[in-house]
């Protein structure tokens, strides 16, 4: 605090938040008081070591009753009053004033201090590591049955495929012809093209035809329903050719074979979902002789 920061007309306020009165002037190393507010009508002094500081207004370090004799409060001038709002802290022998918003701010920042605790803790949960547990989901592998052809090779069938189904048929005394629909034999849309996942079955159906040389059977191509009914006959005419060309590379032999198409007729599944149409995309061996 510097003298020269006091001017006349400034209030002068206790420690306690009295108001001692209004600054006249300086005298050598006290403050003059105004007689206006003096309740004797007459100037008192206050000590300039009992400032504490000063902003828009004199802030003592004593409060109204703790100044020494002689001065405005021993004189009893001061009124009472609340000091102005200030962003300073308290100095000296001054009390400050109590934050009541001070307990609500520590209560809420607890609570945010715990809610980001649960939040990590539920974040390090999804991070952890999984344990090794067994696989109580995953799908039993299906079962395979080795069957022994009568040209004295092997053969691993799935059984309730047309492989299967196809081989006990050529091998009992039941009568032609009898159709057989592939299971894993369907074809892209508007394609005759077999897909690579396909030539597994091909593979074991050359296999088993091969062991049974007087079977004799017809290859049968299907659409779905869109396009018009001559396309669709044209194009299933094709996929049942790309069928029967797959079995003679395996070594079947082309004069047991011949190609037919149904086209969009008979469909096994709905021609109104992409799922019933993949369905109707099919092909059909029909055991013509046995």
């Amino acid at each position: 605090m510097e003298p020269r920061d006091i001017k006349p007309h400034m209030e002068v306020f206790g420690a306690d938040g009295v108001r001692i009165g209004t600054v006249d002037h300086l005298d050598g190393d006290r403050i003059k008081l105004s007689r206006e507010g003096s309740r004797d009508g007459e100037h008192h002094y206050v000590p300039l070591s009992t400032v504490g500081r000063v902003d828009a207004h004199v802030h003592l370090t004593l409060t109204a009753a703790s100044l020494p004799a002689g001065t405005a409060a021993a004189a009893g001038c001061g009124t009472a009053g609340a000091i102005p709002p200030i962003r300073n802290p308290a100095v000296g022998g001054s009390h400050p004033r109590r934050n009541y918003y001070l307990p609500w701010v520590l209560l809420a920042l607890a609570l945010l201090a715990l809610l980001l605790l649960a939040t990590k803790g539920c974040t390090d949960a999804d991070r952890r590591e999984p344990v090794a547990t067994a696989d109580r989901t995953a799908t039993a592998p299906l079962a395979v049955e080795s069957v022994k052809l009568p040209n004295g090779k092997s053969v691993d069938l799935q059984p309730n495929t047309l492989n299967y189904a196809l081989q006990r048929y050529l091998a009992s005394d039941e009568p032609t012809p009898r159709a057989f629909t592939f299971d894993n034999l369907n074809f892209e849309t508007a394609s005759a093209a077999i897909r690579p996942q396909d030539a597994g079955t091909i593979e074991t159906l050359a296999q088993i035809l091969r062991a049974y040389p007087d079977a004799h059977g017809r290859v049968v191509g299907y659409t779905d329903a869109r396009g018009s009914a001559a396309s669709n006959t044209a194009l299933g005419e094709l996929r049942a050719q790309a069928v029967m060309a797959a079995l003679v590379e395996k070594g079947v032999n082309k004069r047991r074979l011949e190609a037919g198409s149904a086209g969009e007729g008979a469909p096994v599944s709905s021609n109104r979902t992409r799922e019933g149409q993949s369905e109707n995309r099919r092909t059909e061996f029909v055991v013509m002789r046995k």
